[in-house]
C-alpha cells in the first residue's frame, strides 16, 4: 500500500434507499472502522426519491466519504463500476447498500483473504433457516447448479451483494465488462476466473429482513438472457481464457 491510500474502499450502490441510506452509510463506517482507513463511496443510480439528499448530508459528516449520482438509472453493474473508479485502494468491498448483508462481518471476511484476488460471499446456509422465501432460495440454488455447470467456475454463488475484491480486478476484469443488469456479477467472476485471477467462496451472514422484496418476471429474463449470453460468449471464443 503506498502512503496516504486507504486499507480499503467500499462501494455501495443504492436505489430508492432514502429512508434508510443515511443510517447504512453510518453504520458502514462504525462497522468498518477497526479496518483501518476506509473511504466510502455510495453511487445514487438514478433514484427518484431522495436517496442522493439523504446520502450527500451523510456522508458530510464522514470525512472518508462521498455520493456520486447517476441522473438516470443504469443498473447495478454500471453503479459498481463507477463506485469502483472513484477508489484508490488495494482492497475493494462491494456492499448492496441495503445492509441485506450486514456490514459487521467483513472484518473477518478481510482476514480471509489471503492469496485471493476475489472473495465472493455465499449466503446458501443463511438461506438455511427458513427466513429467506422460499422461492428465492429455489431460485438462488437453481442458478448456483447453472453457475457451475455452464461455465466450470470455482465458486457456486454468483449474486450475493457481498465481495471483496482487489485493485486486479478493478483495472483488468472491469474495463472488459459488457454487462451492466443482474448478470453483472456472474461476468465479472467468468472474467476474473478466466483471465487466471483466483476466486474463493465464503459463507456470509444475512440481516434479519432480507431480501423481501418480491421477485420480478422482468428480473428472471433479463438473469436469463444474459446468462446464456455470457454462455454464448465463453464459447465462441469473446470471453477468452489465458493460459
Amino acid at each position: 500500500m503506498t502512503p496516504g491510500q486507504p486499507d480499503l474502499a467500499v462501494v455501495l450502490p443504492a436505489y430508492n434507499l432514502g429512508p434508510v441510506i443515511a443510517d447504512n452509510l453510518r453504520r458502514v463506517a462504525k462497522a468498518l472502522a477497526s479496518v483501518g482507513t476506509v473511504e466510502i463511496v455510495v453511487v445514487d443510480d438514478g433514484s427518484a426519491d431522495r436517496t442522493f439528499h439523504e446520502a450527500s448530508l451523510a456522508a458530510a459528516d464522514l470525512s472518508t466519504a462521498k455520493v456520486i449520482r447517476h441522473e438516470v438509472n443504469r443498473g447495478k453493474g454500471e453503479a459498481l463500476f463507477t463506485g469502483a473508479r472513484a477508489t484508490s485502494a488495494e482492497l475493494v468491498l462491494f456492499l448492496d447498500a441495503d445492509l441485506d448483508l450486514p456490514a459487521e462481518q467483513v472484518p473477518a471476511l478481510i482476514e480471509k483473504m489471503g492469496g485471493v484476488d476475489l472473495l465472493v460471499g455465499a449466503k446458501r446456509k443463511a438461506m438455511a433457516g427458513g427466513h429467506y422465501p422460499l422461492a428465492r432460495r429455489v431460485l438462488s440454488r437453481i442458478f448456483a447448479l447453472l453457475t457451475v455447470g455452464l461455465f466450470r467456475l470455482p465458486v457456486s454463488e454468483s449474486q450475493t451483494g457481498l465481495k471483496i475484491v482487489r485493485r486486479t480486478v478493478i483495472d483488468k476484469v472491469l474495463p472488459q465488462m459488457r454487462i451492466h443488469g443482474y448478470a453483472y456479477d456472474l461476468e465479472m467472476l467468468l472474467r476474473a476466473h478466466r483471465s487466471g485471477l483466483i476466486l474463493r467462496e465464503v459463507p456470509v451472514e444475512l440481516g434479519e429482513n432480507a431480501s423481501t422484496a418480491p421477485l420480478r418476471l422482468g428480473m428472471l429474463w433479463q438473469m436469463g438472457r444474459d446468462t446464456l449470453r455470457l454462455w454464448w460468449w465463453t464459447l465462441s471464443g469473446r470471453i477468452p481464457r489465458v493460459s
